[in-house]
């Protein structure tokens, strides 16, 4: 991994990668050389709506170790947030950057899913357009729900290719399910949703004129293609838009940057670490963020963030709170809070978070010795179903 974190922004509940699409494909060969296995997201506007009627779905997202933003709309809204992301980094211009990659460092790479022999039209064409790239294998399963799949078949045949990197094209919420579910079965260092990107690689699908894609208008030129399937679709995620936008821009204008000092105070005591914020939480306190979750790593030690003097909550260090919850979440520890002002729960609901940090609800107790090591045992056993969250199926 890098030596310094780069760090998620939160943008409607979802913690997209402030990345250019090259730095992208350099954040992903970081966790395949990393060790482990990582799950990446291409999230877009239907992605966030179908996280608003799926709690588990938007917590196997949040809990991804990078989630891209393959879509305009989220650019748009990160910049009426004050934190604009970088640029669109889509799916399926991620796909043939990483044939390019693995043509000129040998990882393997696995295509898993579409309808029938579009995978393998997609191994053909990516063979063709960079020579050398490393496909291990291709597999089509039938189209069924993700309960009546033939989990083992599919396992076994990527078991025996190896691939360093899976590209995964069930369409959300399936993909994100299934890569969640069976993760640590496969072993493979990092699996990566693309929905229906192959189909656009071999043509089936066209993409729209370069211009409509900068002009963030290709979900439009999508729509032309595929009014049928596509308009309820994208009517429901702008109709869903409308009502949570003005809400998360409101609870937004109702902050107001501390304009003193802002500090953090760290506090280790028997199985947690407790993490004092006063003022902002911005950038500027992601290192010590950083540091505080690698130490509780490293110690095993749950992780208690104070917030009753928190004064502003910026995209960027809500984004930094996200990837901290992750990393702990990730080696079976826990991140709470406790003492969350009125006012910063109202951003936490308009800003879609709340159902990642549900802790706050329950009323902190007195932190004496007694109380710490009973609240220590409870965080351990929210970590421990948040882990569990899929149970992982051969069947």
């Amino acid at each position: 991994m890098s030596k310094k974190l780069q760090h998620s922004v939160a943008v409607l509940g979802l913690p997209l990668a402030n990345v250019t699409a090259g730095e992208a494909v350099e954040r992903i060969e970081e966790l395949i050389l990393s060790g482990g296995t990582h799950q990446v997201a291409t999230a877009n506007l239907d992605f966030w709506i179908n996280s608003l009627n799926d709690v588990h779905l938007h917590r196997i997202i949040a809990g991804c170790s990078l989630v891209l933003p393959d879509g305009m709309p989220l650019v748009w809204i990160s910049r009426l947030l004050g934190s604009p992301l970088k640029e669109r980094v889509s799916g399926v211009d991620m796909v043939p950057r990483l044939a390019e990659l693995s043509a000129k460092k040998g990882y393997g790479i696995f295509l898993l899913g579409g309808r029938p022999g579009v995978a393998e039209q997609a191994s053909k064409m990516l063979q063709e357009a960079y020579p050398g790239v490393n496909l291990v294998g291709h597999y089509a399963p039938p189209l069924v729900d993700l309960e009546r799949m033939d989990h083992g078949d599919t396992l076994e045949r990527i078991r025996v290719a190896k691939p360093d990197i899976l590209l995964v094209a069930f369409g959300n919420p399936k993909q994100e399910k299934w890569i969640r579910m069976h993760a640590r079965r496969l072993g493979v260092p990092v699996s990566i949703g693309i929905g229906g990107s192959m189909d656009m690689l071999i043509g089936n699908v066209r993409r729209a004129p370069e211009w409509m894609q900068r002009s963030g208008l290709e979900w439009l030129g999508r729509c032309v293609q595929e009014p049928a399937r596509l308009l309820p679709r994208y009517a429901r995620n702008f109709s869903g838009l409308a009502v949570r936008l003005p809400l998360a821009l409101i609870a937004n204008f109702l902050q107001r940057p501390h304009r003193g000092p802002s500090a953090v105070n760290r506090i280790s005591d028997t199985g947690m670490v407790h993490l004092h914020i006063q003022g902002n939480l911005e950038a500027d306190t992601n290192s010590i963020l950083d540091r505080t979750v690698t130490n509780c790593i490293a110690g095993s030690q749950l992780l208690v963030v104070h917030l009753q003097d928190l004064e502003y909550a910026s995209p960027e260090g809500l984004g930094s709170l996200l990837d901290a919850r992750q990393r702990l979440l990730s080696t079976g520890l826990s991140l709470t809070m406790v003492g969350v002002p009125a006012r910063i729960k109202l951003l936490f609901s308009a800003w879609c978070l709340e159902p990642l940090f549900d802790e706050f609800k329950l009323e902190p107790e007195r932190f004496t010795l007694s109380g710490r090591s009973k609240q220590a045992r409870s965080f351990a056993t929210l970590a421990g179903k948040e882990a569990s969250l899929t149970p992982e199926s051969e069947n």
